[in-house]
């Protein structure tokens, strides 16, 4: 079990992300914190960090998804360039 306080991995938390929930998923978010001996942030954060980890993202740059639109521009691109 953790403890209520979190673990601190020397990088201070800086940015706030927030969103909104029906009272009825607030509730059990409130309930599984309790049970983990955890604040609700810090369950969330945790929640977050895990799926991150499962998805093989810490550790590596994201980079922008390709579409066909940015695909044209750089064709666009390399079609207009000069070359000397």
């Amino acid at each position: 079990m953790c403890s209520l306080m979190g673990r601190s991995n020397g990088i201070p938390k800086s940015v706030l992300l927030a969103t909104r929930v029906t009272p009825r998923i607030s509730e059990k978010i409130k309930q599984l914190a309790f049970r983990e001996g955890l604040y609700v942030s810090e369950w969330i954060r945790q929640l977050i960090v895990s799926e991150l980890k499962n998805q093989n993202l810490l550790g590596t740059p994201l980079q922008a998804p390709q579409n066909r639109y940015t695909d044209l521009l750089d064709e666009d691109a390399r079609a207009f360039s000069v070359t000397r």
